[in-house]
């Protein structure tokens, strides 16, 4: 059984200032941490707002694999775990499992080494080894020319996702990147650049049907 990474995306009330434990909604958040953290097969996590939309939570969740996951969903302490979650959420929480290479991809969500975490995902209609090859070599050039980058970490998304590309009632896949940088206006300043913008097609390829990125700045647990 191999290492998974669960991605929940978790749309908040508005409010709900979970970073004030003291504060409802953070006594509701510092529960779910305890739960989870206490399950068998948990590993580590972290979590944090997305910078361009304050109201989406990244919590990410390590564990030794996706069947521990599963087991704790299908617990007995699940139920009650999920309900007094939503008491804080406003909306459907999306939840996807990726394989990370590296693993753990600690470095890349690193509140002291990488500061922001830029979350890309690549939608295609099939998994594309390919596309992995080209993605690798724009890790590269990232790794070696950007200024203020200073982890990457990806991995195919385990389940089948939906995209407003894909044939109608069809799903794809999706490939996850997490690159850690010094901070947002480092990674903004790259993609000016011509190192950026003349490798940039190496993952722009005619297979991709659709990409989103946005930055968090998470905390580990």
């Amino acid at each position: 059984m191999a290492p998974v990474t669960e991605l929940a995306t978790i749309p908040l009330q508005s409010g709900a200032t979970i970073e004030d434990a003291a504060s409802p909604a953070g006594r509701v958040w510092t529960a779910t941490l305890d739960t989870v953290s206490q399950q068998p097969g948990y590993q580590r996590a972290c979590y944090g707002r997305e910078l361009e939309n304050q109201s989406l939570l990244q919590f990410f969740v390590d564990w030794e694999s996706y069947e521990a996951h599963q087991n704790f969903i299908k617990s007995r302490v699940y139920q009650p775990f999920a309900k007094h979650l939503m008491s804080i959420v406003d909306g459907n929480i999306e939840m996807r499992h990726a394989k990370f290479e590296p693993h753990p991809q600690s470095a890349a969500v690193s509140g002291t080494r990488s500061p922001v975490t830029e979350v890309w995902t690549v939608y295609l209609e099939d998994k594309d080894e390919k596309f992995v090859e080209k993605y690798e070599q724009f890790n590269e050039i990232l790794l070696s020319k950007a200024d203020g980058c200073q982890a990457i970490s990806s991995g195919w998304v385990i389940e089948k996702v939906e995209h407003e590309k894909f044939l109608p009632s069809r799903k794809g896949t999706a490939y996850v990147g997490i690159i850690g940088w010094e901070s947002k206006e480092k990674h903004m300043t790259f993609k000016e650049t011509p190192d950026f913008k003349d490798n940039i097609r190496l993952v722009r390829d005619a297979n991709v049907k659709g990409m989103e990125m946005h930055h968090t700045r998470f905390t580990g647990i």
